[in-house]
């Protein structure tokens, strides 16, 4: 698992005076971005072994307030030959569980515009982060 903090912004939020359904959407973008980055460093080649998304799932369990700490911790629970599915959990301060996501990520090389088999050496860091 690794965890990337979320910066709330003031335009995350909705009338309810809490985190609006689409802004959690971004804050996986933002883990899944500092998930690949922990693991592989700047130099990876994203063009020729790049990342598509085919579905994301959003599941909320209780509101983000603007005072809120929060964290997105990602995990992955499945590993196939050219996808997988990383998972999300956003958790506050006191580890209250906020929200859960899950999205199928397909390996594509956009020299190509074509799938591919994922990666040798994202499939090791997968495995590391792996989950039943």
């Amino acid at each position: 698992m690794i965890a990337t903090k979320i910066q709330l912004r003031f335009s995350d939020f909705d009338m309810g005076g809490h985190v609006h359904n689409a802004a959690y959407l971004n804050y996986f973008e933002s883990a899944r971005i500092g998930f690949f980055i922990s693991g592989f460093g700047p130099d990876w080649d994203w063009k020729k072994d790049g990342l598509i998304l085919k579905k994301n799932t959003v599941e909320y369990h209780i509101p983000t307030f603007i005072e809120d700490e929060i964290r997105v911790e990602v995990s992955c629970n499945h590993i196939g030959s050219k996808s997988f599915t990383l998972t999300y959990a956003v958790l506050d301060a006191k580890n209250n569980l906020k929200a859960y996501g899950e999205s199928v990520v397909v390996s594509f090389d956009y020299t190509q515009q074509t799938t591919v088999n994922i990666p040798e050496k994202m499939r090791v860091l997968l495995a590391q982060h792996l989950v039943d």
